[in-house]
């Protein structure tokens, strides 16, 4: 997933380790970012499979910066990776704010596919909610507090997951608009 978003962020235009993890932050959050004790291993990995080239860029002021570039074999690698199916694991949520950030890469056929996959992920994921409350609800291994704080908790998950589901809706409307 984190591949993903560096092949992404390196179609636009070459950038520096630093500048990569910053744009994720800014798409993914704080909690959700990659180290730099892990960055720099996977750039290294993805230029060793040479998907992206590393180079030194001298600065005026400072040590000279490791810039990635990518190469025929990283946009093909992207290219493969945003359009392949999301598996249904930890990282569903994050692997779909990632493709997100790209939709300005895809054709509206593209775009239209990775929101329509990123609908029914949430479709899915409010219906999986919807059953685990009527299970908290009817279940004899747990005293009530913790019931009570465990549907507190499902029912935020299921307002946040509503919200994204009105708000994929609404952008693949506008989007199917947009294409007339």
């Amino acid at each position: 997933m984190y591949e993903l978003f560096i092949l992404g962020q390196l179609m636009d235009r070459p950038m520096t380790g630093y500048q990569l993890r910053k744009a994720l932050v800014s798409v993914v959050g704080q909690e959700l970012t990659i180290s730099f004790g892990a960055l720099y291993p996977l750039l290294d990995r993805l230029a060793a499979a040479d998907e992206l080239t590393l180079a030194f860029k001298p600065t005026p002021n400072k040590r000279p910066q490791k810039v990635a570039t990518l190469t025929t074999a990283g946009r093909r690698h992207f290219w493969t990776l945003v359009l392949a199916p999301v598996a249904l694991n930890k990282q569903t949520q994050l692997t779909f704010q990632i493709k997100l950030n790209f939709l300005h890469l895809l054709t509206i056929d593209q775009q239209l596919a990775v929101l329509t996959d990123f609908k029914t992920f949430t479709q899915g994921q409010l219906q999986r909610l919807t059953d685990q409350q009527a299970r908290l609800q009817h279940n004899i291994h747990m005293v009530v507090a913790d019931i009570a704080d465990a549907l507190l908790v499902n029912e935020l998950q299921q307002v946040r997951a509503q919200a994204q589901l009105n708000w994929v809706n609404a952008v693949i409307q506008a989007k199917k608009e947009s294409a007339l």
